[in-house]
């Protein structure tokens, strides 16, 4: 995964930030089946396969415009789409096109299917179903799109161990596991169930876990969740609701049955590199994505209608609380924390005496006294600023070499989740 993470309120968001703006990597979650040096050494001229069924849908990997090309040779249905850097994204062996010539999208839009089987219309040479993904430099040279975001193609996803950490602990963090084993992740993200039991959902190999407190936090894999890249969780109706993104479309379930249902408005997915939920004072869930950089709200009450939160770019991780009837959102733009309120959307510099608040990550939550308070992470390190102090950015003790913090307010006690 590139370098970076997302999380949300109470119940944290964590998903992959590309170091290229507007850009990443849609297939984190497949096994890459051949590398960039095994395409060189075999004569090709490079790609990446990843292993995937046919008919797996397609996210861009960062905003442009789309060309179909049915007759590419050996590559088969290939999609090519021209970004507005001047570099080309290329994905061989497809089934299906799904998209007009000249169609312009946005990072995480579907634009088309996958394919490979052998013989297949679209398969090219393909021997068997995956995905051939390649970039174009400006200069017309074929890149490895792993080493332009930033990320290295040989190397495992990045699981660490996830810990637990409470300020009526004096910030001790304390290792979560089930009967000696840890429990490792690529993303958390915590929530305080009405009974007062505390969960945190993890991502692994693209896949769903959930480990509780009231079970020693035993890790048990979600079922009808795969191939997930980000997750944020809420309480619901005394129970929990889920929403991860899943090959760039965003999916909605419920802990009565784990039943993943697509969410989207008059039949159009909700896309995102990154989802933060939040539960609404007058019970209406509502999430908000960031895609191609922008930040996006969709409402159960307007059954998902997708809207653009205005006076919002160029933005990298996000969080929301619910805040006197309304919401509240922290983003990261520029390395900066930013704080707007659901009345105007207007975004305000977090700071104190002048100073921002930075981060590459960021959590909030809402204190019992209606205290806000956002973590953030910042070369390892994790960071406290509070309204009630004028965001004065302190940072927390015996946190180190931390990528991405979850937040949650659990009857007073501030609890901090972090890997």
């Amino acid at each position: 995964m590139a370098a970076g993470a997302v999380t949300a309120i109470g119940a944290g968001a964590d998903a992959a930030v590309a170091a290229v703006p507007g850009f990443y990597n849609p297939f984190t979650g497949y096994p890459i089946t051949e590398t960039w040096q095994g395409h060189l050494n075999r004569g090709s001229l490079g790609g990446i396969d990843y292993g995937m069924s046919v008919g797996t849908r397609l996210p861009a990997a960062g905003g442009g415009v789309v060309t179909n090309n049915p007759n590419n040779g050996t590559g088969g249905y290939t999609v090519t789409i021209q970004h507005d850097n001047g570099y080309r994204t290329q994905y061989l062996h497809l089934s299906q096109f799904l998209l007009p010539n000249g169609t312009r999208v946005g990072a995480g839009e579907v634009v088309g299917l996958s394919g490979g089987a052998a013989g297949a219309p679209g398969s090219g040479s393909s021997t068997g179903p995956h995905l051939h993904w390649h970039m174009v430099d400006p200069s017309g040279t074929r890149i490895n799109p792993l080493v332009f975001l930033d990320g290295d193609e040989t190397s495992p996803p990045a699981y660490t161990p996830v810990s637990e950490t409470a300020d009526s602990t004096g910030w001790r963090p304390m290792p979560v596991g089930y009967n000696g084993q840890p429990v490792l992740a690529g993303a958390v993200s915590a929530v305080l169930r009405a009974d007062g039991t505390k969960i945190i959902y993890t991502v692994r190999d693209g896949r769903l876990y959930e480990a509780a407190s009231n079970t020693g936090w035993q890790n048990l894999q979600v079922p009808n969740h795969d191939q997930v890249s980000a997750v944020s969780a809420i309480p619901y109706n005394g129970g929990v609701v889920v929403y991860t993104v899943r090959g760039g479309a965003v999916y909605e379930a419920a802990s009565g049955n784990w039943q993943a249902m697509l969410v989207g408005y008059n039949g159009q997915p909700v896309y995102g590199t990154a989802v933060s939920a939040v539960l609404r004072a007058d019970g209406t869930r509502i999430i908000y994505t960031v895609r191609d950089g922008r930040l996006y709200e969709a409402a159960s009450n307007t059954g998902w209608q997708n809207l653009q939160v205005p006076n919002h770019d160029q933005v990298s991780a996000v969080s929301a609380i619910p805040y006197n009837g309304g919401v509240v959102v922290y983003t990261v733009r520029g390395g900066a924390v930013y704080e707007a309120a659901s009345g105007n959307w207007q975004a305000m510099l977090v700071g104190y005496n002048g100073q921002p608040v930075y981060g590459t990550a960021v959590s909030a939550i809402t204190r019992t006294d209606n205290t806000r308070i956002i973590y953030t992470v910042r070369n390892g390190n994790v960071y406290e600023a509070a309204s009630n102090t004028g965001w004065q950015n302190l940072r927390v003790p015996n946190l180190t070499n931390i990528n991405t913090v979850t937040a949650l307010n659990a009857n007073g006690t501030k609890i901090l989740y972090t890997r």
